[in-house]
């Protein structure tokens, strides 16, 4: 069920003036907010267990340990909100203690109620006695806290810049003969592998619109990339998309944190500084929470890719025609520093020419870890992202030129590591 916020004041308030009146809400408040993290068979047992602690507490409010094993069983009961009213009156009779303002600022952050979260996780942070294992976890809740609020609004950015060496920057045979059909014919040296080096620059530009206090935003995202090579200028390259629509939010209809996009995709190619390939599409995504550490995520998208090359290139015409790529994504949080993630996916193309029609079917995996910043004892945590993609594609028809039996396939096997190093709020470098 949809947590309710206001609920948690309510019973909060009727803890201060009627005390009669709170033991009824909360011993009647068995809706949990979240799926319980103990085995079904336990939760009778564990109730039983939760309803005497609550007596004790009635009996004795100032047994502060009756109170935290209280609130601890309803967090793993999944009732967040007997959780949450249970420590915001000990903070009344214990204000300022650290280990209370930590559990009720983890308590609105599972919640998603993230200033209210902020503001205990801040009193905490200024504590000169908190231990340095307490502090790096509050950062990483924090780092999480701005990630959402740039989510639901306002501008963003993102500059990369890079380099590569290629052996092979063309593409081509990295000998001096081929055989077509059985027959052997001599490349010229234009037409073999050809090694360079190239920088590469990109530009992520972000901005979100809200549109309702539900949380529906207007999302315009505008993506560019240029790479330039050294020696091999026909190469150079330079690629814009954008992409603008509505996000949803699912949880007026009881789909707590779910969110569905809609987006309309217009993008542009450049080849040799001339234009190349243009495209238009539609994407849809889907993304929510699984339980407390994992969530699932599913992307759909289909671009319509018309090339309109040099005449000197008048074969790439053929790749013209619909691509459709359909992934779904996995995540799970190991524990506070480990996160993995699983994500099959597929391609497929329909080009104007068979052969250049292709299925590729594709599986990535990742594992990030965060670890405590090697630089600046308070900086946020550092992440290192570690993953591997391995795709098989198949065309739907041979190459004639080539071979007039066998349709060309391949495989592609990518492994990346990634480092992020926060250098302020709101800024990393990576």
């Amino acid at each position: 069920m949809q947590p309710r916020r206001g609920g948690v004041r309510f019973m909060l308030l009727a803890a201060l003036l009627c005390p009669g009146m709170a033991t009824n809400v909360l011993a009647q408040h068995r809706a949990y907010n979240v799926p319980v993290s103990v085995p079904a068979t336990e939760v009778p047992q564990r109730e039983a267990e939760r309803r005497q602690l609550f007596q004790q507490v009635l009996d004795n409010p100032a047994d502060l340990e009756a109170g935290f094993a209280y609130a601890v069983l309803s967090t793993r009961l999944g009732d967040y909100e007997a959780a949450i009213a249970t420590y915001e009156r000990m903070l009344i009779e214990r204000p300022g203690t650290p280990r209370l303002q930590l559990e009720l600022a983890a308590l609105y952050f599972r919640l998603g109620a993230y200033p209210r979260a902020r503001q205990l996780f801040e009193k905490v942070q200024a504590l000169p006695e908190t231990p340095d294992a307490v502090q790096r976890r509050i950062r990483g809740y924090m780092a999480v806290i701005d990630g959402e609020q740039k989510r639901e609004g306002g501008f963003s950015g993102r500059v990369s810049l890079g380099a590569r060496v290629e052996s092979n920057a063309n593409g081509a045979p990295d000998r001096h003969a081929i055989s077509l059909n059985g027959l052997d014919f001599e490349l010229s040296p234009d037409s073999r592998a050809a090694g360079d080096a190239s920088g590469q620059f990109g530009l992520q530009l972000r901005y979100r619109l809200p549109l309702s206090a539900q949380g529906d935003v207007f999302d315009t995202r505008l993506a560019t990339a240029s790479n330039r090579y050294r020696d091999l200028h026909g190469l150079d390259s330079d690629v814009a998309e954008l992409q603008v629509g509505p996000e949803i939010s699912l949880n007026r209809w009881g789909m707590r944190n779910g969110r569905v996009a809609i987006a309309a995709l217009l993008g542009q190619t450049w080849l040799d500084d001339a234009r190349y390939m243009h495209a238009a599409g539609l994407a849809l995504g889907f993304r929510r929470p699984v339980g407390r550490e994992a969530a699932i995520a599913a992307n759909l998208d289909w671009r319509d890719e018309r090339y309109t090359p040099a005449p000197a290139m008048a074969s790439a015409r053929g790749y013209s025609g619909d691509r459709y790529r359909a992934s779904f994504t996995y995540s799970r949080q190991l524990d506070d520093d480990w996160q993995l993630l699983l994500s099959p996916g597929v391609e497929r193309r329909e080009a104007a020419v068979d052969a250049n029609s292709h299925w590729e079917p594709r599986f990535n995996t990742a594992v990030n870890y965060r670890f405590p910043a090697l630089l600046g004892s308070r900086s946020q945590p550092w992440l290192l992202a570690v993953s591997a993609q391995l795709a098989r594609r198949r065309n739907d028809a041979p190459l004639r030129a080539v071979d007039r039996q066998a349709s060309q396939r391949g495989n592609d096997l990518v492994l990346q590591a990634m480092q992020t190093i926060p250098l302020r709020r709101g800024t990393d470098l990576q």
